[in-house]
Order: structure tokens, then sequence, then C-alpha cells
């Protein structure tokens, strides 16, 4: 291995820095408030409703129409499920009791008469549902949370109706519905705050199913969100701290001496999510060689290297070890780097704490190993679910 001397200059910063403090995330009670569901039911109706063709042009057209035998169509538009209205209301309370649903709903009907649109016009048709719920004394309709998941709405054709109402629409509606009976209360739980994930997965697109499927709880994406917490958390903070530090590997490996200059937040309040770091390297041997070259000029290592991504982190004794890709920045260019960041405290020797840095190309060879550079460090470790239920267990 090849050394190189170091250039002393004056190189502590001031004022002294001070090491960046912890932001702790640990599992606490938590009081919060929630609708306890005191009742739920879904079910499916299907109803069946004459209607009257309410622009008076359009009756006569469809009367004349009907009456010299022409074809005439009705087309229904698909009934969006919020458009529909819905009252609920408490009849007598108990377990069970009774409740009065009223639904309205909206359907666009268009007129066809030999394949042409002649009018088109809402239709507003009404149904009621009696049912028994769950309602104790204390829930009020404000408790009732109503609301239809489907509609399916169909027509058979014009009929020709009585005077003076003219031409009726048959009209066959499916409701899917939802039924819940809640209250709010307040809970008592031990939790901690979670962090959202990057929005990087595209939206599909729903498709309504009338399905008692539809109705159980969905499952959490564990492989998503929420993210694991942290095991344990650190920070470091070196300004131009003293390195020797290795450049390549083997015998064509070059040692510089030069200076570190790190800032670095690993699982801060125990997510991973909330982390950020940077380096970079000053090469201070930069100057002429003791020995003339061709080009007069010892070669300047200094870099600068940002994380692109922290894929994990792992904890020890006292130390953590955060791994990911990032980009050095050499001479400007720009090179594509796998990283291995270590911080520690508590070590042995002249350095009680500090960080490593060990840099990889994409062939998985070491081409920078900073050693260990004294830095300001905080470590310290996060409660999880598995150190509780650990205990718990004991």
């Amino acid at each position: 291995m090849k050394k190189r001397k170091q250039i002393r200059g004056s190189q502590t910063p001031t004022p002294t820095p001070t090491g960046i403090p912890l932001d702790p995330n640990d599992l606490a009670p938590e009081c919060i408030r929630v609708d306890k569901v005191y009742d739920w039911v879904f079910f499916a109706n299907r109803y069946e409703n004459k209607n009257f063709i309410p622009d008076e042009a359009c009756r006569e057209a469809v009367s004349a129409a009907l009456a010299a035998g022409q074809r005439v169509e009705v087309q229904t538009a698909p009934v969006d499920p919020s458009d529909v209205s819905v009252t609920g209301t408490i009849i007598e309370n108990g377990n069970p009791g009774k409740v009065l649903i009223v639904w309205t709903v909206p359907v666009e009907v268009t007129i066809l008469i030999d394949g042409v649109a002649v009018c088109s016009f809402t239709v507003r048709t009404q149904f009621t549902d009696e049912i028994m719920l769950c309602v104790p004394t204390g829930i009020t309709n404000d408790n009732l949370n109503i609301r239809a998941t489907q509609v399916i709405a169909s027509s058979g054709g014009v009929l020709m109706g009585p005077d003076p109402f003219g031409p009726m629409i048959p009209l066959k509606v499916v409701l899917c519905k939802d039924v819940q009976v809640e209250y709010p209360v307040k809970l008592e739980v031990l939790a901690k705050f979670c962090f959202p994930r990057p929005n990087n997965i595209p939206v599909p697109e729903d498709r309504l199913k009338c399905d008692l499927s539809l109705l159980q709880f969905p499952r959490q994406c564990p492989g998503l969100f929420p993210v694991d917490n942290c095991e344990c958390q650190a920070t470091a903070l070196a300004r131009n701290e003293d390195t020797t530090a290795t450049f390549g590997s083997g015998a064509s490996a070059d040692e510089v001496t030069g200076l570190s200059t790190l800032r670095a937040e690993i699982c801060q309040e125990c997510s991973l999510a909330d982390s950020t770091w940077s380096y970079s390297f000053t090469d201070t041997e930069v100057g002429p060689t003791p020995t003339p070259t061709g080009t007069g000029f010892q070669p300047d290592f200094s870099f600068n290297f940002d994380p692109s991504s922290i894929d994990s982190v792992t904890c020890g004794d006292d130390s953590l070890t955060a791994v990911g890709e990032g980009i050095r920045y050499f001479d400007g260019a720009p090179e594509q780097l796998f990283y291995e960041l270590q911080i520690f405290t508590g070590l042995l020797g002249p350095i009680a704490e500090g960080f490593r840095l060990i840099l990889r190309n994409t062939a998985n060879v070491v081409i920078f190993d900073s050693g260990v550079v004294e830095a300001l460090v905080e470590f310290g470790e996060c409660d999880t679910f598995g150190d509780l239920l650990s205990g718990l267990d004991s």
C-alpha cells in the first residue's frame, strides 16, 4: 500500500460544534376518540316502480310514436351511490329497536325513438325500509351511518299509462345498502406516532361489486405501511476531522490523509423514513510532488457523497449501521455506489466515539474506506412492540 504524508493546517472549526440531539418516539399511552360500532348490517333489495314522464312535449312524442308502432327505447345512465339521498329515523329505541330508512335514487333517463334521442330527464324514485337494529337509549338519528354502496338501474321500455298521465317509465333499481350504528367513545391505548411512506404506488381503478366479501375489514399492507420501527437511533457530527482513508483495495490501494465532514441523523424519532446524512472528504495533500512527475502534481482525491436511499439499519451494542446506495461526485462526475455507514459510541482507544464509511462499486469491490473518524455521536435504543411483548411473556 502506498502511504502519503499529511499536510497540516488551520482546520479546527469555530465555534466548537455540539452534537445533534435525538428526537425519541417511544411507546406511550395515548387517549384516542373513535366511533364504536353498535350494529352493522348489509343487505340488498330490488325495487320496481312506474314513473311519470315530466316533460309534456316528450309525453306527446312518445304517445304518438307508440300509436304509430315506432320503436321506443329507454336508456338509464349509471347512478353514483354518493348521489343517493338517505334519511334514517329511529322509531323505537331498544335491543333491538326499529329504524325507518327512506332512500331517494336519482336516475337519468333518455328516451329514443327509432334510435334517436328525443328527450332526457331525471327520475327521482323513493323506497323505504323498516329494519331492526341495536339502538339503545342514548343513540339518536345522528348516530346512524347509512349509505348505498352500489346502484343498478334498468328499464324494460315504455308502457302505455292511463289518462291523464300518459306513457309511464318502468324502472328496476337494485340497491346495495350499508347501515351502521355508531357512537363516539374515548379509549386509552398504548401507541406511538407513525410516519407516512412515499407516495409511489399507482392508484387502481375501483370496481363496485355488490358482494358481502367487500364488508370484511381490509388487511393492512405489512410490506408497505406501517414501516418497521427502528431498534435504535443515532446522530453523528464531524467537521474537518483528521482522516487516514484508503482509496481502492489490494496492492494498488492508496492511503490518503485528509479531512472528513459528516452530518447524519439516522432513525430520528425511531423511524427509518426520518433519516438523512451527507459526507465529504477533502484531500489535504494536493500540491507539487516531492519528486516531480510528468505533471508535477499529485491527484486530488477530494469528493462529496450523497445517499439516494437508506435501505436498512441494523443495531449493535452502542452502534448503528446503515446501508444503501448513493452518488459520489468525484471531479464533478457522478458515480453510483453502495455504502455502509457505521456510527459508534463507547469505543475503546483514543477515539471514544465516531464513524466509519465504506464505499463499494457495482462489482462489490471496496473503493473507499474512511477508517474510524472521530465525531460527536448521540446513540439511543428505541422501544418496539416486540420489546413490550417480550416483557409481557417474561
